[in-house]
């Protein structure tokens, strides 16, 4: 059988994990299948032919990416010549919406399939996006149950096939020996401190944590606690919490999902760390802070009532959340403190949790999106 030729595309950390276990999954389904586009390591890993080196987009910060609007603008010139001049079987733009949409329409005036795996949340603040997906994609790969009704509706082709993220937890689990060994160091009432993934977001949520930790510690003196980031900000985040008084033990070599599990509850941002806490049935406090046009834009024209994903997902507030323009340690410290010291509150918010995550939190979804990829061939 001919080579099937994919092109696919990402933007952050996240998108290149996500498209490289795509990858092995359509591998496994078609081993003919050759793989080139716009990724990072784990896609090159996987068998990505880079067309370009490329490093993580911060494809969710806008305001930052109008400043690379000629970087953006080779990589779809690149992009477009590999159209014309390999004429690949299918497009598979990974998230990353800004950009991605310039690719399928471009594959869409090409004629070439285009599967989008994990396409822009219009259920948050992008339905006026759902326009242009139903012209120029083939079918798209839907990461949430209740996002298949909305493309419905608008009459996009779609299919929820599960999030990515609970296949990365069953290839790796969290390891219990270095779970038991968080819980022997800070005790039973340690606190998991989760700021974010981007120097912005830990730059603008570290000192509002750590003066929380502060307060909680005044009606909790035996709470104790940590927090995790990503590679290359951990000198960020231990000068801010410098800087905040202390109180916060920095670590390396842990990843969220085993300070989540030792934890008895969690201070994070949100996003899809939410998930991956809840996926520990821990019980959580949700807080994000961003610039007042940023804050605006991400939640002021949201159509959904709720910013951490755990809510979204159970359509309640399960846990406490708040996004806001002000840092507001108080509030955390007091959402905080009911829930390390109400047991009944503790539980509820473990109920939720579990009521939300079941049936979502299960591996596959990578399976799942290869077949509905491999579909429009």
């Amino acid at each position: 059988m001919a080579p099937r030729r994919i092109l696919l595309s990402v933007g952050d950390e996240s998108g290149d994990l996500h498209a490289a276990n795509l990858m092995r999954a359509i591998r496994a389904q078609a081993p003919e299948a050759e793989f080139a586009g716009f990724g990072m390591a784990r896609m090159a890993e996987a068998g990505l032919e880079p067309l370009a080196e490329e490093g993580a987009a911060d494809g969710d910060m806008w305001l930052r990416n109008v400043l690379r609007l000629g970087r953006y603008r080779r990589r779809l010139a690149a992009c477009c010549r590999y159209l014309d001049r390999r004429k690949p079987d299918l497009v598979v733009p990974v998230d990353f919406g800004g950009f991605n949409l310039c690719l399928c329409r471009a594959a869409a005036e090409r004629g070439i399939a285009v599967f989008y795996y994990i396409p822009p949340q219009a259920w948050a603040h992008g339905e006026y996006r759902l326009k242009k997906l139903r012209k120029w994609i083939s079918r798209a790969g839907l990461i949430y149950p209740f996002e298949e009704p909305l493309y419905r509706r608008r009459g996009v082709p779609a299919e929820y096939v599960g999030h990515p993220l609970f296949d990365e937890l069953d290839r790796r689990p969290p390891s219990q020996q270095v779970v038991e060994g968080l819980r022997d160091g800070f005790g039973d009432m340690l606190v998991g401190v989760f700021p974010g993934s981007r120097r912005q977001e830990v730059r603008a949520h570290v000192p509002v944590m750590a003066e929380a930790a502060r307060r909680i510690r005044r009606n909790v003196p035996q709470a104790a606690f940590a927090a995790v980031c990503t590679p290359g900000l951990g000198e960020t985040v231990r000068e801010l919490v410098s800087r905040a008084g202390g109180g916060v033990e920095v670590l390396d070599g842990v990843r969220p999902v085993e300070l989540a599990r030792a934890s008895r509850l969690c201070l994070t941002k949100s996003g899809t760390i939410t998930l991956e806490i809840a996926s520990q049935l821990t019980p959580m406090v949700v807080y994000y802070r961003a610039g007042g046009l940023v804050a605006f834009l991400a939640y002021g024209l949201s159509s959904s009532p709720h910013v951490g994903l755990i809510n979204v997902l159970a359509g309640r507030v399960v846990c406490p959340e708040l996004a806001t323009v002000a840092a507001r340690p108080g509030w955390i410290a007091e959402q905080a403190c009911r829930l390390l010291t109400e047991e009944g509150a503790w539980q509820a918010c473990c109920r939720g949790m579990r009521q939300a995550t079941d049936g979502f939190a299960v591996p596959g979804a990578s399976e799942r999106a290869a077949r509905c990829a491999l579909s429009l061939l």
